[in-house]
């Protein structure tokens, strides 16, 4: 009840202020794209991304992976656990944050992640770290790519680009994958984000 009433006044004003414009890899949404179980997978540029990615899928409940060191700031933390967040040690990930990922997918939510780790202040995206390999596999979700634009100027149209629905079964088929296969998938992943940066660029050039 707390989360849809925070997010219903958190989300209208930042539907006027953001004027969000989604753009896709094949110029239209893929059919199904969202349905079933779902992570979500984007770059991080800012503190408000996950407010961007709640306008991107308003429609849905969308619940977010975040590390425990914003946990552990006392005004951040209230209201990370109020909109129902995931904590994520880094360097430790436990069976537990796997476990509540799990259960928000099979609850229907989206889950979204931020694979760099942490926000990145430059343009060039950062290494991805595996832990969103290994949540798809335990899951049985699949992997939505998505990139976040940022804006050079307040006022301008903030602007998204979502790729198409990736199954993490078609690049790992092992019952159990070795490091090896998780590390090339994460490559895989961050190839296929570094593509949507490259798409969304020229969208926003041509339509200046």
């Amino acid at each position: 009840f707390f989360y849809d009433i925070g997010k219903f006044f958190a989300i209208l004003p930042t539907l006027l202020i953001l004027r969000l414009k989604s753009y896709y890899i094949n110029k239209k949404r893929q059919k199904g794209l969202f349905k079933g179980k779902t992570i979500i997978v984007s770059n991080h540029i800012s503190y408000i991304d996950p407010v961007i990615i709640s306008n991107a899928f308003w429609r849905r409940r969308v619940s977010f992976v975040a590390t425990k060191e914003i946990f552990d700031v006392k005004i951040f933390g209230k209201v990370l656990k109020l909109f129902k967040c995931i904590s994520i040690d880094k360097e430790n990930v436990s069976v537990k944050t796997f476990k509540e990922v799990k259960d928000r997918l099979d609850r229907g939510h989206l889950v979204s992640l931020f694979p760099e780790g942490e926000v990145e202040r430059v343009e060039e995206l950062a290494a991805f770290k595996s832990g969103v390999a290994m949540m798809a596999l335990m899951s049985g979700a699949s992997i939505v790519p998505m990139y976040i634009h940022k804006r050079t100027k307040w006022y301008k149209r903030q602007v998204v680009m979502i790729g198409e629905k990736i199954n993490i079964k078609d690049y790992i088929t092992s019952k159990i994958p070795s490091i090896e296969e998780m590390e090339k998938f994460t490559i895989t992943l961050h190839e296929v984000e570094e593509k949507l940066k490259q798409e969304c660029l020229k969208k926003v050039k041509g339509d200046k």
